[in-house]
Protein backbone atom coordinates (compact mmCIF):
# COMPACT_ATOMS: atom_id res chain seq x y z
CA UNK A 1 0.00 0.00 0.00
CA UNK A 2 1.53 3.23 -1.09
CA UNK A 3 1.27 7.06 1.19
CA UNK A 4 -1.51 8.49 1.15
CA UNK A 5 -0.09 11.46 -0.53
CA UNK A 6 1.15 9.38 -3.53
CA UNK A 7 -2.30 7.42 -3.49
CA UNK A 8 -4.84 10.75 -3.66
CA UNK A 9 -2.35 12.19 -6.70
CA UNK A 10 -2.71 8.84 -8.39
CA UNK A 11 -6.53 9.25 -7.89
CA UNK A 12 -6.61 12.77 -9.31
CA UNK A 13 -4.25 12.19 -12.44
CA UNK A 14 -7.42 8.99 -12.95
CA UNK A 15 -10.08 10.32 -11.57
CA UNK A 16 -10.55 13.93 -13.93
CA UNK A 17 -10.70 16.09 -10.66
CA UNK A 18 -7.65 18.38 -9.29
CA UNK A 19 -6.65 19.09 -5.79
CA UNK A 20 -8.62 22.64 -5.93
CA UNK A 21 -11.76 20.63 -6.74
CA UNK A 22 -11.40 18.66 -3.80
CA UNK A 23 -10.64 21.76 -1.58
CA UNK A 24 -14.12 23.32 -2.58
CA UNK A 25 -16.18 19.83 -2.26
CA UNK A 26 -14.37 19.46 0.79
CA UNK A 27 -16.61 23.18 2.10
CA UNK A 28 -19.55 21.65 0.35
CA UNK A 29 -18.96 23.53 -3.14
CA UNK A 30 -18.51 23.13 -6.47
CA UNK A 31 -15.25 24.06 -8.30
CA UNK A 32 -15.94 25.71 -10.92
CA UNK A 33 -14.43 23.65 -13.56
CA UNK A 34 -17.32 21.10 -12.22
CA UNK A 35 -19.95 23.35 -12.89
CA UNK A 36 -18.82 24.32 -16.52
CA UNK A 37 -18.69 20.14 -16.62
CA UNK A 38 -22.34 19.62 -15.40
CA UNK A 39 -23.23 22.91 -17.58
CA UNK A 40 -21.90 21.33 -20.46
CA UNK A 41 -23.16 18.12 -20.08
CA UNK A 42 -26.53 19.54 -19.93
CA UNK A 43 -26.31 21.57 -23.14
CA UNK A 44 -25.31 18.16 -24.69
CA UNK A 45 -28.39 17.18 -23.12
CA UNK A 46 -30.37 19.60 -24.95
CA UNK A 47 -28.88 19.72 -27.85
CA UNK A 48 -29.45 15.89 -28.06
CA UNK A 49 -33.14 16.65 -27.49
CA UNK A 50 -33.31 19.60 -30.08
CA UNK A 51 -31.62 17.34 -33.08
CA UNK A 52 -33.92 14.39 -32.91
CA UNK A 53 -37.27 16.38 -32.02
CA UNK A 54 -40.00 16.11 -34.55
CA UNK A 55 -38.59 13.14 -36.54
CA UNK A 56 -41.83 11.03 -35.90
CA UNK A 57 -42.93 10.81 -39.34
CA UNK A 58 -39.21 9.82 -40.12
CA UNK A 59 -39.71 7.14 -37.32
CA UNK A 60 -43.11 6.07 -38.76
CA UNK A 61 -42.15 5.83 -42.39
CA UNK A 62 -38.54 3.49 -41.27
CA UNK A 63 -41.08 1.49 -39.57
CA UNK A 64 -43.86 0.98 -41.95
CA UNK A 65 -41.67 0.55 -45.01
CA UNK A 66 -39.90 -2.25 -43.23
CA UNK A 67 -43.18 -3.93 -42.64
CA UNK A 68 -44.12 -3.45 -45.96
CA UNK A 69 -41.20 -5.09 -46.68
CA UNK A 70 -41.73 -7.97 -44.57
CA UNK A 71 -45.47 -8.28 -46.18
CA UNK A 72 -43.85 -8.55 -49.40
CA UNK A 73 -41.63 -11.47 -48.26
CA UNK A 74 -44.16 -13.28 -46.69
CA UNK A 75 -46.74 -13.09 -49.55
CA UNK A 76 -43.82 -14.19 -52.47
CA UNK A 77 -43.02 -17.32 -49.56
CA UNK A 78 -46.59 -17.97 -49.95
CA UNK A 79 -47.35 -17.57 -46.72
CA UNK A 80 -51.03 -16.18 -46.96
CA UNK A 81 -51.91 -18.61 -49.42
CA UNK A 82 -51.34 -21.25 -46.41
CA UNK A 83 -52.97 -18.97 -43.83
CA UNK A 84 -55.67 -18.88 -46.57
CA UNK A 85 -56.16 -22.39 -46.74
CA UNK A 86 -56.02 -22.64 -42.63
CA UNK A 87 -58.30 -19.96 -41.48
CA UNK A 88 -60.56 -19.99 -44.66
CA UNK A 89 -63.83 -17.40 -44.07
CA UNK A 90 -61.65 -16.07 -41.02
CA UNK A 91 -58.99 -15.21 -43.32
CA UNK A 92 -59.49 -11.22 -44.45
CA UNK A 93 -60.76 -10.56 -41.12
CA UNK A 94 -58.00 -11.75 -39.07
CA UNK A 95 -55.36 -10.53 -41.87
CA UNK A 96 -57.53 -6.75 -41.39
CA UNK A 97 -57.15 -7.39 -37.50
CA UNK A 98 -53.59 -7.55 -37.69
CA UNK A 99 -53.08 -4.69 -39.97
CA UNK A 100 -54.91 -2.59 -37.78
CA UNK A 101 -52.25 -3.88 -34.65
CA UNK A 102 -49.73 -3.15 -37.05
CA UNK A 103 -50.77 0.52 -37.63
CA UNK A 104 -51.26 0.98 -34.02
CA UNK A 105 -47.83 0.18 -33.60
CA UNK A 106 -46.06 2.08 -36.48
CA UNK A 107 -48.13 5.11 -36.34
CA UNK A 108 -49.07 5.77 -32.34
CA UNK A 109 -47.25 3.68 -30.20
CA UNK A 110 -43.24 3.63 -31.33
CA UNK A 111 -43.93 7.62 -31.89
CA UNK A 112 -45.35 8.02 -28.60
CA UNK A 113 -42.23 6.08 -27.20
CA UNK A 114 -39.61 7.64 -29.46
CA UNK A 115 -41.00 11.12 -28.35
CA UNK A 116 -41.12 10.06 -24.92
CA UNK A 117 -37.24 9.15 -25.01
CA UNK A 118 -36.53 12.51 -26.43
CA UNK A 119 -38.63 14.61 -24.09
CA UNK A 120 -36.80 12.52 -21.21
CA UNK A 121 -33.42 13.50 -22.96
CA UNK A 122 -34.65 17.20 -22.66
CA UNK A 123 -35.15 17.66 -18.78
CA UNK A 124 -31.73 15.78 -18.39
CA UNK A 125 -30.52 18.76 -19.92
CA UNK A 126 -32.03 21.82 -18.17
CA UNK A 127 -30.03 24.48 -17.18
CA UNK A 128 -28.36 24.60 -13.85
CA UNK A 129 -30.05 28.25 -13.10
CA UNK A 130 -33.88 26.34 -13.95
CA UNK A 131 -32.61 23.03 -11.74
CA UNK A 132 -29.58 23.25 -9.36
CA UNK A 133 -26.87 20.91 -8.62
CA UNK A 134 -27.81 19.26 -4.98
CA UNK A 135 -25.95 19.25 -1.99
CA UNK A 136 -22.38 17.88 -2.15
CA UNK A 137 -22.45 13.97 -0.15
CA UNK A 138 -19.55 13.09 2.12
CA UNK A 139 -19.66 8.95 2.06
CA UNK A 140 -16.46 6.83 3.95
CA UNK A 141 -16.74 3.90 3.65
CA UNK A 142 -13.93 1.27 2.37
CA UNK A 143 -13.81 0.85 -1.56
CA UNK A 144 -15.09 -1.58 -3.58
CA UNK A 145 -13.61 -1.23 -7.21
CA UNK A 146 -15.05 -4.20 -9.84
CA UNK A 147 -15.96 -4.57 -13.13
CA UNK A 148 -19.53 -5.82 -14.50
CA UNK A 149 -19.88 -7.22 -17.78
CA UNK A 150 -22.99 -6.52 -19.80
CA UNK A 151 -26.48 -8.80 -19.95
CA UNK A 152 -27.20 -10.35 -22.63
CA UNK A 153 -27.67 -8.39 -26.12
CA UNK A 154 -30.59 -8.54 -28.67
CA UNK A 155 -29.45 -11.84 -30.60
CA UNK A 156 -29.14 -13.58 -27.02
CA UNK A 157 -25.54 -13.42 -26.94
CA UNK A 158 -23.45 -12.21 -24.04
CA UNK A 159 -22.85 -8.59 -24.22
CA UNK A 160 -19.04 -7.56 -24.56
CA UNK A 161 -19.78 -3.81 -22.59
CA UNK A 162 -17.91 -3.45 -19.22
CA UNK A 163 -19.13 -1.04 -17.14
CA UNK A 164 -16.17 -0.11 -14.09
CA UNK A 165 -18.55 0.53 -10.84
CA UNK A 166 -17.17 1.82 -7.26
CA UNK A 167 -19.46 0.75 -4.13
CA UNK A 168 -19.20 2.94 -1.37
CA UNK A 169 -21.81 1.24 1.32
CA UNK A 170 -24.52 0.90 -0.70
CA UNK A 171 -24.05 3.81 -3.19
CA UNK A 172 -22.56 2.69 -6.67
CA UNK A 173 -20.85 5.10 -9.12
CA UNK A 174 -19.61 4.59 -12.54
CA UNK A 175 -16.65 5.18 -13.14
CA UNK A 176 -13.99 4.67 -15.97
CA UNK A 177 -11.30 2.13 -16.30
CA UNK A 178 -7.90 4.05 -15.08
CA UNK A 179 -9.74 5.03 -12.17
CA UNK A 180 -10.63 1.72 -11.11
CA UNK A 181 -6.96 0.00 -11.41
CA UNK A 182 -6.13 3.72 -9.07
CA UNK A 183 -8.46 2.28 -6.43
CA UNK A 184 -7.37 0.19 -3.88
CA UNK A 185 -10.04 -2.23 -2.89
CA UNK A 186 -11.17 -2.36 0.59
CA UNK A 187 -9.03 0.93 1.24
CA UNK A 188 -10.75 3.61 3.53
CA UNK A 189 -11.66 6.36 1.19
CA UNK A 190 -13.90 9.79 1.19
CA UNK A 191 -16.05 10.48 -1.33
CA UNK A 192 -17.31 13.74 -2.42
CA UNK A 193 -20.58 13.31 -4.28
CA UNK A 194 -24.10 14.19 -5.47
CA UNK A 195 -27.05 12.78 -6.93
CA UNK A 196 -27.92 14.46 -10.23
CA UNK A 197 -31.28 13.41 -11.37
CA UNK A 198 -31.30 9.95 -9.74
CA UNK A 199 -27.57 9.11 -10.74
CA UNK A 200 -24.82 9.67 -8.42
CA UNK A 201 -22.11 11.25 -9.49
CA UNK A 202 -18.34 11.26 -8.50
CA UNK A 203 -17.22 14.80 -7.92
CA UNK A 204 -13.60 13.82 -6.07
CA UNK A 205 -12.16 11.79 -3.62
CA UNK A 206 -9.10 10.65 -1.52
CA UNK A 207 -7.78 8.16 0.63
CA UNK A 208 -7.96 8.10 4.86
CA UNK A 209 -5.53 5.81 4.96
Amino acid sequence: MNSALEHNQALQQNGFFTAADLEENKQGRYSPAQLKRFEESRNFMQYTANKYDNKTPIISAIFGFAFLFFVVVLYFVGLFDMLQNMLGSLFFPVMAGALLLAALFIFVIIPRQYQATVEMTRSMGTPLAASPLGEIQTIEARAEAYTSQGGINRRGHQSSRKTHILQMDSIKFIITDTLREAIQSKRLYRVHAVQDQGVWVLLSMETLE
